[in-house]
């Protein structure tokens, strides 16, 4: 009869942990930027609990309306050119562009991006997704990131 209760209390612990940060080794550091910005070229804020190792940036493109199959996502990936900057100073990416399934919105060109280890503070994360040879132009997005 012990056991169950002692279960039971575990599973609590650890889903109360996890809601409180107290187990930081769930956020394994990588965020989707379209997760941070707002819709369409809205301003937007979002908040980040500090990392000593940074965070990754993985930003998206599929095509508006569409739910992409892998081949159709991998022709995208000529028209389309991203840009992320962090109060105005150009973060790196991370390898190649590829493409990847997200969730259930079909596939997309996605491109990672270092974020470096940030003091805790206010920033201004602004990604840009371009659309090269195509009718649709370019998006841009600014994100207040606060890092606490």
């Amino acid at each position: 009869m012990k056991k169950p209760i002692i279960y039971l209390l575990l599973a609590l612990v650890l889903i109360l942990g996890a809601g409180c940060d107290l187990f930081p080794f769930f956020n394994n550091g990588t965020i989707y930027f379209y997760e941070m910005a707002g819709e369409n070229d809205d301003s937007s804020s979002y908040r980040l609990k500090h990392r000593d190792d940074g965070y990754t940036i993985i930003m998206s493109r599929g095509r508006g309306g569409f739910i992409l199959e892998k081949e159709q996502a991998e022709d995208l990936i000529d028209n389309t050119v991203f840009s992320l900057t962090l109060d105005g100073a150009p973060l790196q990416p991370i390898g190649e562009m590829t493409v990847d399934e997200l969730g259930n919105t079909g596939w997309h060109v996605v491109q990672n991006f270092s974020l470096q280890e940030l003091s805790v503070g206010f920033y201004t994360l602004v990604g840009v997704t371009k659309f090269p040879g195509l009718e649709e132009g370019s998006r841009r997005n600014e994100v207040t990131l606060e890092i606490y």
